[in-house]
């Protein structure tokens, strides 16, 4: 097991106020990063909510295809194991 798994296992075992505490210091941590290369920049809320209003019509006038949740997540596992050589 690799040590991010181990740490990952850890982190999962403690009791829920101590895995809030890791969460929200482990987002504080990458909040002022800037987003990975080729990602672009972050949305303002407005930007944000405009963007989701733009892909919801798209889905409705049939412009815009969905996925189901387990698509999105195994592919997401396929990106992850590619970037992290797993």
């Amino acid at each position: 097991m690799l040590p991010r798994d181990e740490i990952l296992q850890q982190a999962l075992a403690l009791p829920l106020a101590d895995r809030l505490y890791v969460a929200d210091a482990l987002e504080q941590s990458l909040a002022d990063l800037p987003p990975p290369e080729g990602e672009g920049r972050l949305l303002s809320e407005a930007e944000f909510i405009a963007e989701l209003e733009r892909r919801s019509a798209a889905y409705r006038d049939g412009t815009m295809g969905s996925q189901s949740a387990d698509e999105v997540l195994a592919e997401l596992r396929r990106r992850q194991a590619r970037e992290f050589g797993q």
